[in-house]
């Protein structure tokens, strides 16, 4: 039910009105009489207990809480606001005379992007360059460049950047010239923001019984925030179809989330899967989207700026699919159409993977962007 607010003018004016309806003699009800003034001042009294009653109400029901109040409504219960998840993806280091020196990338040597966002190398054990003796990456001689993994120094969606931009070193390493990054980090996330917690929270509740895919979808999104899944419920991760026994697919919006991940969320579904039930966790089949399409735009419009506003929007809403899903090739045509600030004459020859065809929907897989090409062309 929702409340009806007054201000102070239409309280003193509805109390003025009732008032004089309700007295059979004539009243001075007019600015500054003694009437009048004793109206007001009830009036400021009821301004300032209808205050109140929001100040209660927003600190007191989720849906209209906001910050620290949805952290303490949601504390009562036990549940707490997932925090943000660092970036993270592989960079290049070369060197310009790799044919004389070898070179060691210990753990904690920084990168950075011209902008100052920071990364620092991480251990991988499962790395080819990995060596425990030398206790870091070795590129040995002869060799040019070797492939690291690095995370964000700071977790939130601040360390998605784009391909190139990291290449400044932020620690000298010897034999180490340069550093790029040949492919985009995407999977850094910010803190649970409010409306996501809001979201979570009915099926946080739901989940507190065991043993249920309402309580496995649960353990899931609690590990960290930038998680999407698909349940294949019955079902071995050959895709063969085994009783008592489900397989969860799981994405951290890069299409291969670290081992780390995959144990978290191993040890979250754990908890809550039924005695004697097995279950696996694994990441998804990377379908890539490469999209093609020539765009018209009026003579009048910037063709390069709407061209990346394109791109950008297709991007996005590529980037936007959950694991398991699909991706209709008509949306593409559409999503050219409504890009923000776009004016488009016309939308011709677009091909999603070389064709006009959906990608299907399939339980085990996820869908990253590929190459955008966006044509453009002048028209009248």
């Amino acid at each position: 039910m929702s409340i009806t607010l007054r201000s102070f003018s239409t309280t003193v004016s509805t109390a003025v009105a009732s008032a004089q309806a309700a007295c059979v003699q004539l009243l001075d009800l007019s600015v500054g009489s003694p009437g009048r003034a004793l109206l007001e001042s009830v009036g400021g009294v009821g301004l300032w207990l209808q205050y109140l009653a929001l100040q209660i109400l927003a600190r007191t029901r989720l849906a209209t809480s906001s910050g620290v109040d949805c952290d303490s409504f949601v504390n009562d219960f036990g549940m707490t606001r997932l925090p943000g998840v660092a970036a993270s993806g592989m960079v290049t280091l070369t060197s310009f005379s790799s044919e004389s020196q070898s070179a060691v990338v210990p753990v904690g040597v920084k990168v950075r992007t011209v902008a100052g966002v920071m990364f620092q190398v991480v251990e991988d054990s499962g790395n080819a360059a990995w060596s425990v003796q030398q206790g870091g990456y070795v590129r040995a001689v002869g060799v040019s460049a070797v492939t690291v993994p690095v995370q964000a120094v700071l977790a939130g969606s601040s360390g998605n950047v784009p391909v190139g931009s990291i290449c400044l070193l932020g620690t000298s390493v010897s034999g180490i010239d340069t550093v790029t990054n040949a492919v985009p980090f995407v999977n850094g996330a910010d803190g649970e923001s409010d409306a996501a917690l809001r979201l979570r929270f009915p099926l946080w509740l739901s989940a507190k019984s065991t043993a249920s895919r309402a309580a496995v979808g649960a353990a899931v999104m609690d590990v960290q925030t930038n998680l999407s899944y698909s349940l294949m419920d019955g079902e071995m991760p050959d895709g063969s179809t085994t009783p008592g026994y489900f397989t969860v697919v799981v994405n951290d919006g890069s299409g291969a989330p670290s081992d780390a991940v995959l144990g978290e969320v191993y040890q979250a579904v754990d908890a809550v899967r039924a005695v004697g039930v097995g279950f696996a966790v694994q990441r998804p089949k990377m379908v890539v989207a490469s999209v093609a399409m020539t765009v018209a735009v009026p003579s009048g419009v910037d063709a390069s700026v709407a061209q990346m506003a394109i791109q950008a929007a297709v991007t996005q809403d590529i980037e936007i699919c959950g694991v398991g899903s699909g991706y209709a090739y008509s949306r593409l045509a559409y999503i050219a159409y409504s890009s923000a600030g776009v004016q488009v004459l016309s939308v011709t020859d677009v091909l999603l993977n070389g064709a006009q065809a959906d990608i299907p929907a399939s339980t085990n897989q996820a869908i990253v962007v590929g190459m955008v090409s966006v044509s453009m062309n002048q028209g009248a």
